[in-house]
């Protein structure tokens, strides 16, 4: 059965010339026209009448999922991770929209190659048989698909515009015909080994894309075979490519060194607290965020709470007698919000308002603790409701990370609001030989090593200070306390001192 349609290829060297024919093919009711062009050209885009490419629709919707994405993303690792800082709310969406912004450019970007790559058909397996390489060569090609009846047509308005050559390729049939013969019509794309082959200047009909056999050339060969092979080849070096890239790419971000934190810990107690819960909090406290071990232990700066002070018991048996009238826990809890009210004989008034960094709740815990030090806890719920009045730093904040107890952007600031002086001396201020002096310090270490010793103090000590490393005496939460700024801001002061 004769195929009931077939496929016209016309080659011009004009560019005109092309454009001329598309257009009389589309007022001729074709519209199954395919261009080919050494170069984009506009006039034959035009031609064709292209409708505007769904590609865009592909960037619409991933851009839009993206940006959806970012933003889940953001707010449910917020709520699951909840960090409470000055008593900002959770959900903050202008934090957000860096995120959502980078998740709805990526998004975007890869919908956008994908729906580039599915409406063009991409990767093929398989090479295009209705092809010539002059078309890259400064040629344009029109392909039109027509049925039988109207193959007279449609070859009249091809040869209208005077093309280098007409070829016909019956369309569905195989590209690989047994014998080819001076009378017969040859598939584009079919190899063939004669080597007297004319059918004549007006209709030279000839394979697409296959260099002319010379003598001597095995005609059971299929070059097309050849072409798959390469093409399929070709794609698979571009998918090496991209997975070796991710690959390295992935190894490289699993090789950086990551810290992990803990989940902070929100205090909420109401009115049915226990002790226990409130001892639990305070030692976290205690040895975290309070920043309390670091003064009350050697008895150096500020008396030792844990163990014994002169002979008056650990600081759970001496509490109810410090003030006549004053319980323990009323007593406590002054000391820490008015340190200077009953500073004990012999210690600098060195400690601040803990209530500048601490949440009331939290102070409560501390003060519930440090009564369980050889004492009885007598803190209730109604303590923390009753002398709440909103004034602390933050309603609810976390035991693991108590913020920044300045905003200034002043070095000498920053060191005063974080207590440095108390053990540090610069410039006459602070107090000596607890730490190191500041004085001069930037002819002495690197601004590496300060920024290290701030972040981590246990990773090593000054000389003739190593014995304030085991147990390291100086704080381990000024990564948490100190903003990025403020911590630079410092490091750059420090190192500058020479």
């Amino acid at each position: 059965m004769p195929n009931s349609t077939v496929g016209l290829l016309a080659s011009f060297d004009y560019v005109d010339s092309a454009v001329n024919a598309i257009g009389e093919l589309r007022g001729a009711g074709l519209k199954k026209i395919t261009a080919f062009m050494p170069y984009p050209e506009a006039q034959i885009e035009e031609a064709l009448q292209y409708d505007q490419s769904p590609v865009r629709v592909w960037a619409l919707a991933g851009g839009l999922l993206g940006a959806a994405t970012g933003l889940a993303l953001t707010v449910f690792t917020s709520m699951d991770w909840p960090l409470v800082t000055g008593g900002k709310p959770i959900l903050s969406i202008p934090a957000y929209v860096i995120i959502t912004f980078e998740m709805m450019v990526l998004f975007g970007a890869l919908s956008t190659v994908i729906g580039l790559f599915i409406n063009s058909r991409l990767p093929y397996v398989k090479p295009m048989v209705v092809y010539d390489p002059e078309f890259s060569a400064g040629k344009f090609g029109v392909y039109v698909t027509v049925a039988a009846d109207r193959l007279d047509r449609a070859r009249g308005i091809l040869k209208g515009q005077d093309p280098a050559e007409i070829r016909e390729d019956p369309v569905g049939v195989a590209h690989a015909p047994t014998g080819v013969g001076s009378g017969s019509e040859v598939p584009v794309g079919t190899a063939y080994a004669s080597s007297g082959f004319d059918p004549g200047p007006e209709s030279r009909e000839t394979p697409a894309g296959v260099a002319h056999a010379s003598p001597g050339f095995d005609s059971g060969a299929d070059p097309r075979e050849d072409d798959s092979r390469g093409m399929l080849l070709e794609n698979l070096k571009i998918v090496g490519v991209v997975i070796g890239t991710i690959a390295t790419f992935t190894f490289i971000a699993n090789a950086i060194p990551q810290l992990q934190s803990e989940v902070p810990i929100v205090l909420d107690f109401d009115l049915n607290v226990t002790p226990e819960e409130l001892i639990e909090s305070g030692e976290i406290l205690f040895n975290g965020a309070g920043a309390c071990f670091t003064c009350h232990t050697l008895g150096e700066r500020a008396p030792t709470l844990l163990t014994d002070h002169e002979g008056t018991g650990p600081i759970g048996v001496r509490c109810a007698n410090r003030v006549p009238g004053q319980d323990c826990k009323a007593y406590l809890y002054s000391s820490m919000v008015d340190p200077e009210a009953y500073l004990v004989e012999g210690f600098a008034p060195i400690m601040q308002d803990q209530s500048r960094s601490l949440s009331n709740a939290q102070i409560w815990a501390l003060v519930a603790y440090l009564q369980s030090v050889g004492g009885e806890v007598t803190v209730t719920g109604a303590d923390i409701a009753e002398t709440d009045d909103g004034s602390s730093a933050t309603a609810g904040a976390a035991p693991t990370g108590a913020g920044s107890a300045t905003a200034s952007m002043d070095p000498l600031e920053i060191m005063r609001g974080n207590l440095c002086f108390a053990c540090h001396l610069f410039n006459g201020e602070g107090v000596a030989g607890i730490g190191p002096t500041f004085d001069r310090i930037g002819a002495r270490v690197d601004a590496d090593y300060i920024r290290e010793s701030i972040l981590d103090p246990a990773a090593g000590a000054s000389e003739g200070f190593e014995h304030l490393t085991d147990p390291p005496m100086m704080p381990a939460t000024f990564g948490d306390d100190l903003t990025a700024s403020q911590l630079e801001v410092l490091v750059q002061f420090l190192v500058s001192q020479r």
